[in-house]
């Protein structure tokens, strides 16, 4: 029988306190205001490079997605109202603009390859300091099965919160996390990796 990991064991940094969360809807009460607008930010730019970087894995566009995130946040601060937890609110404002962003590229570039007729090499992954050798791993893997690693294992959400800020069921959310770590397992013991 396996154990499974209790609320209490996951990290503490991973997600803030409750008192944060109120705070957070409260600065985006006032995200009009530049002095709230940029504790946001200041708070959450790492969170939201992250996540951006998950779905697009592309360093350049992550920063760019960043932006915009809070770009639109000082714009339609008046129109969101608490409905969810402040990061899993943010989390589906990342993943649409990042959509939406990742969409209007590809449209602007009509072909895939360069002027040569290579395909473009994959971007570099972040430079985060926690990922180290897992950065390019998680570079190689789909887009859904690095969200579920960066929400689980680098953001600390259990399964049920990163079920609910995927708009998907745990059971998804268990069988991404499987073959990714599955992939994961095999890229860092196969022969080629050492």
């Amino acid at each position: 029988m396996t154990k499974r990991r209790s609320a209490a064991s996951a990290p503490t940094d991973a997600r803030p306190p409750l008192d944060q969360e109120q705070d957070d809807w409260g600065l985006l009460a006032r995200a009009g205001d530049p002095d709230a607008l940029r504790q946001l930010f200041e708070r959450h730019r790492r969170y939201v490079y992250r996540l951006a970087w998950s779905t697009v894995s592309d360093e350049s566009l992550a920063e760019d997605i960043t932006q915009e995130v809070f770009l639109r946040i000082a714009r339609g601060h008046r129109r969101w109202r608490p409905r969810a937890a402040f990061r899993t609110w943010l989390y589906r404002v990342v993943c649409n603009t990042a959509r939406e962003l990742a969409r209007r590229r590809l449209r602007a570039s009509p072909t895939s390859t360069d002027a040569d007729g290579h395909l473009p090499e994959r971007a570099a992954p972040p430079r985060d300091a926690r990922l180290g050798d897992l950065a390019p791993a998680l570079a190689a893997l789909p887009a859904r099965q690095r969200e579920v690693v960066v929400l689980r294992h680098l953001e600390g959400l259990s399964t049920r919160e990163t079920a609910s800020v995927m708009r998907c069921r745990t059971g998804t959310v268990k069988a991404h996390l499987h073959r990714a770590m599955h992939a994961l397992r095999n890229r860092f013991t196969s022969p080629r990796a050492r």
